[in-house]
């Protein structure tokens, strides 16, 4: 099952027949039901409210939702055929997509150095310590930072960097939603997931800007406007993340290629250290970390991205997502 945002945050279900993608907007086919299926309306108006934009009270409410789009999904194949059907169906190629995210104030936690193909590699550039590079080895625990909702776009919109940026950097990752509380490893469960760019500017490791090393530059060159990106779509219904394909390609060359089976921390176990300090809860997301393959691998000479190059991330179950540099200035 396939979950996307429109436009002005709208919900919309993705369906399949003949070889095409069409998406239902939700809440509109819920009015147009009103008449014919009162019961099946009402449902939707509990659970898909675009004036919140906010999924968590379906995810919250899961198996209600669950049934609710199953039936909606079953009226609309019937109709498919039918010249005469006036139910909100439009192809996915032709909507404007805003990122997939649970909620406008959805609390995103981001891994670093999770992968150790990658952390060994910025080993030689930033002279990381072997605690950080295999953490897992070490019995050290999943480190990260935090990713502000406002700064995350969709698929397809430019990624401007701020203006002065020298390396600006890619990295592919896997995005999961929680489904639940997360009180320890085996309870956590896992709602959905979707692809994510972490755009990430190396300026500050590379010597290449004269500020300070301190938590708040490293958050900032993470967090600036249009840093993040996700979409296009979202998986849910509680799918397996635990072996889900990475690939990254710049202007078609493939740069990353990777699986969620090599994270150093499993998203359960990042979920259940998380919980140790703050209580997590149904709708919060937790990104993979990289695999290798980033610019910054190769120092100063790395391939960091220019303005006009596109960067296509894939993820298991997932389309495209693509995103253009533009000039920073």
């Amino acid at each position: 099952m396939r979950l996307v945002r429109a436009h002005g945050g709208a919900t919309g279900l993705i369906l399949e027949a003949d070889g095409r993608l069409e998406v239902l907007d939700i809440s509109s086919a819920g009015e147009t039901l009103r008449v014919a299926k009162p019961h099946l309306a009402d449902g939707v108006q509990a659970l898909f409210d675009d004036k919140r934009q906010s999924w968590l009270p379906m995810i919250e409410r899961w198996t209600e939702a669950r049934e609710t789009l199953r039936l909606l999904a079953e009226h609309a194949f019937g109709c498919w055929d039918s010249s005469t059907h006036d139910l909100p169906l439009t192809p996915l190629d032709e909507l404007e997509l805003e990122p997939p995210l649970p909620d406008p104030g959805s609390r995103i936690f981001a891994m670093g150095g999770n992968f150790p193909t990658h952390a060994s590699k910025m080993s030689g550039v930033l002279n990381l310590p072997d605690s950080v590079t295999n953490s897992a080895a070490h019995n050290a625990p999943p480190w990260g930072f935090y990713v502000i909702p406002g700064t995350v776009v969709g698929p397809n919109h430019t990624i401007v960097p701020p203006p002065g940026t020298k390396y600006l950097d890619y990295e592919a990752e896997v995005a999961v939603v929680l489904g639940s509380d997360a009180r320890d490893e085996l309870s956590v469960r896992f709602w959905g997931y979707t692809a994510w760019n972490d755009f990430s500017i190396r300026d500050t490791a590379l010597g290449a800007a004269q500020t300070d090393h301190g938590p708040l530059t490293w958050s900032l060159t993470k967090n600036f406007r249009t840093g993040n990106s996700c979409g296009p779509w979202m998986v849910v219904n509680y799918p397996p993340v635990d072996n889900l394909s990475i690939t990254c390609h710049v202007n078609d060359e493939l740069r990353q290629s990777g699986s969620t089976a090599q994270m150093a921390h499993s998203f359960g176990r990042i979920a259940s250290y998380i919980s140790e300090f703050i209580p997590l809860s149904a709708g919060d997301m937790i990104l993979s970390g990289t695999p290798a393959g980033t610019a910054i691998e190769g120092g100063v000479n790395g391939a960091f991205l220019q303005a006009g190059d596109h960067v296509d991330v894939r993820i298991d179950g997932v389309d495209t997502l693509r995103n253009v540099i533009g000039a920073g200035d």
